[in-house]
């Protein structure tokens, strides 16, 4: 730890700005969640209190300002670890950092929501802060529908104003965000349900700069008022809403000729599951991102069928996306882009889809049962299976 302080200590003194030396603690931190401990340890408990010791007994004026920094971003405990190490070293004469007696002194001003409609794969939100001494600076966070709803990305901009009218520029485009203001509380509890899901998410594919500026996020959420509730959006799809979503395609013109295919309409049931039961934002939804989910990740992971089933899936999908995207009334060239996706995926499909490395447990199960000539439709039969199955995985 004493190392550890020593190096982080030596760039103390690059910081201008209280925001720099928030910003350069989170870092710090940051740096701690590289990957997580074994067990239930949080990562922070094991390091805060040994790295805030170290740099006390460094007693230097860069160690002064590490803990400071540390101060204003640690979370609880530790953050008030940090600031009472560094009131023993003022006290004794160190001396403190130009930007010290401005940290902790940013309060929220305002907030906003980036949208997009077209195909909501995602929403940004947006919240300023300000105080007597700086310039205001606005934390985005990004939340990833296509990921549960988590923090994907992160980042620090200038003053909201300076934000919401490069993003009312490209508003103009097609395919341009939109924006709203957003009430402080409701910031908080979007921010902190989607750090939820990141926080229960097993290796989540985001960006650095989440986990470089998490403490900061963290810090920052602490701010803004609570007890806003979220409304639950989701609806359970039923059994029979599914069967007469899937009538409705299958009269459609882009489904009317699969009508009859036995195949081609399992293909088109499955994809009503996916979007009722996984989708954010329901059965309709099918973004270029979405379509390369279900291809490449949720149908070969998950489903066992017989490969006629997966051969379909390019062209009933590519009608499926059309039908959906004309019900959400999805603009031509987005929605070209969604149907064009389908194709780009196809190849990689079918080789997941006959890649047992690339199978989910269930469908590793499944297919196993299947090649053992189980009958996955009868109950008793699967249960014997299970039972043989488990017997075996005993005796190994």
């Amino acid at each position: 730890m004493t190392d550890l302080a020593t190096i982080a200590a030596r760039d103390a003194t690059a910081p201008t700005s209280a925001l720099e030396a928030e910003l350069w603690a989170a870092c710090i931190v940051g740096t701690w969640h590289v990957r997580p401990l074994p067990g239930d340890e949080n990562v922070e408990d094991v390091f805060f209190p040994g790295f805030t010791a170290a740099l006390e007994q460094l007693a230097t004026a860069q160690a002064l300002a590490t803990l400071r920094a540390l101060s204003a971003v640690g979370a609880d405990i530790h953050g008030r670890r940090a600031r009472a190490a560094a009131d023993r070293l003022a006290a004794s004469g160190v001396t403190e950092a130009p930007w010290a007696r401005e940290l902790s002194q940013a309060r929220p001003t305002a907030a906003a929501l980036m949208y997009e409609d077209t195909f909501d794969d995602g929403v940004s939100v947006l919240v300023e802060f300000a105080d007597a001494e700086a310039e205001p600076h606005t934390l985005g966070i990004y939340i990833d529908h296509n990921m549960g709803c988590l923090v994907k990305d992160a980042f620090v901009a200038g003053p909201l104003s300076d934000v919401r009218g490069e993003l009312e520029r490209q508003a103009a485009t097609e395919l341009g965000p939109g924006i709203r203001d957003l009430d402080l509380a409701e910031a908080r509890a979007r921010v902190e349900a989607a750090l939820y899901m990141l926080d229960h998410t097993y290796d989540p594919p985001v960006s650095d700069d989440v986990r470089m500026l998490r403490a900061l996020i963290d810090a920052r959420m602490r701010l803004l008022p609570a007890g806003f509730e979220l409304a639950d959006d989701f609806t359970e799809m039923t059994p029979e809403a599914r069967d007469e979503l899937l009538a409705d395609f299958l009269g459609s013109p882009e489904g009317r000729h699969w009508r009859g295919d036995e195949d081609a309409e399992d293909v088109a049931g499955t994809a009503i599951d996916f979007g009722a039961g996984y989708n954010h934002g329901g059965e309709l939804r099918w973004s270029p991102v979405v379509v390369e989910i279900f291809m490449t990740s949720w149908l070969p992971r998950k489903v066992a069928r017989e490969p006629e089933f997966f051969k379909h899936v390019p062209d009933v999908l590519r009608d499926w996306v059309a039908y959906a995207g004309r019900r959400r009334a999805v603009p031509p060239k987005p929605l070209h882009e969604a149907t064009g996706a389908v194709k780009r995926y196809g190849k990689e499909m079918l080789e997941a889809a006959t890649d047992p490395e690339a199978w989910g447990p269930a469908k590793t199960f499944a297919v196993t049962a299947q090649q053992a000539g189980v009958d996955l439709s009868d109950p008793e039969a699967v249960q014997r299976f299970i039972d043989e199955y488990n017997a075996g995985l005993a005796v190994w």
